[in-house]
């Protein structure tokens, strides 16, 4: 028998005794398990033996109700015993917000996990850690700013205004102005502030580390009542959000037809024909320049075909990819 099969069926059990404050019987946890009363008695021992809280009392002429112990269900505990083992298993998710003050709090959650959980509880389940597994993505450290994501967080609470240093991705020029910051927006693995540069009279998505300075002012602004981080960011593809969106139509074919039909890469994805050879895809966005990078990877299987200024840009772009090849 495969190792996960009984961890899996092991979590199950953790989660069935943890809806049973005053317990539960071994024949009803064979039934809800689907296996025998033997099996079930295996498992609390093993799960026994690696640690958790199991107990049970005896009543109903000698009959054994097993129940986790009254630390973790009759006190009212914030987080179950299988939710303590979730977050501790996929802690690798946020692995992009260790060292910052955004990650001190789930940190400290996850210290908490570990003083609860006997090590050998923890250490039991660990093979499930691998059906979780983020692979390796392109991400930042973000420890060396802890300070400037404080600043942002605390300028954003209290209405403060800003002095920034930033270094341009395009041209690498150093912008230095006031800002009022909006909030930081975590993307991937990057983490992005949204901010309104007073000198530009625009708002703006800046790469957090990109960021060369950041200064407290005691200058403060109102923001804007209507503005939220969620409805700015509705028309992008990612972060980068300008203008008023506008329907874009895509026709994707092979391999990218059925990446379109499997996820939903955009909130206002909108199928509008799926046949054998291919889909026709609409999208309402404000920007289109991550979307158009998107759209270069599925290489001639995906098509625009509206708006003209979009096909305009992705035939400027072929073109001179295949000068840079012919002149290599």
């Amino acid at each position: 028998m495969a190792r996960g099969e009984p961890l899996i069926r092991q979590w199950n059990l953790l989660k069935i005794l943890q809806s049973f404050r005053y317990g539960i019987d071994t024949s009803d946890l064979a039934e809800r398990l689907e296996c025998s009363r033997r099996q079930v008695q295996r498992d609390l021992n093993v799960l026994q033996q690696a640690g958790f809280p199991i107990r049970f009392e005896q009543r109903d002429f000698g009959k054994r109700f097993w129940k986790l112990s009254s630390d973790f269900i009759e006190h009212g505990e914030l987080m179950t015993v299988t939710e303590m083992l979730s977050l501790f298993l996929s802690r690798q998710l946020l692995a992009p917000l260790a060292g910052t003050q955004l990650g001190a709090g789930l940190s400290s959650a996850i210290d908490k996990i570990k003083s609860r959980l006997p090590q050998q509880a923890l250490k039991h389940f660990a093979d499930l850690d691998d059906r979780l597994f983020v692979k390796g993505m392109p991400k930042h450290d973000y420890s060396s700013q802890d300070k400037e994501i404080r600043l942002i967080n605390q300028a954003t609470a209290d209405c403060r205004a800003l002095r920034i240093r930033y270094r341009s991705a395009h041209n690498s020029r150093i912008y230095e102005g006031l800002c009022h910051p909006y909030g930081l927006v975590l993307f991937g693995m990057s983490l992005y502030f949204i901010a309104y540069l007073c000198d530009k009279g625009q708002i703006r998505t800046l790469k957090l580390e990109r960021l060369m300075g950041v200064e407290m002012t005691g200058e403060t602004f109102q923001r804007p009542e209507n503005f939220s981080l969620q409805e700015h960011l509705r028309g992008s593809f990612g972060v980068l959000s300008s203008g008023r969106p506008q329907a874009v139509k895509v026709r994707f074919t092979g391999w990218a037809a059925t990446s379109v039909r499997e996820l939903e890469w955009h909130p206002s994805q909108k199928i509008l024909s799926d046949t054998r050879d291919h889909v026709l895809a609409q999208f309402r966005l404000s920007d289109t320049t991550e979307f158009k990078r998107w759209l270069l990877g599925f290489g001639h299987h995906a098509v625009v075909l509206e708006p003209d200024s979009l096909v305009a840009e992705i035939t400027a772009e072929l073109d001179a990819m295949h000068d840079g090849y012919r002149r290599g």
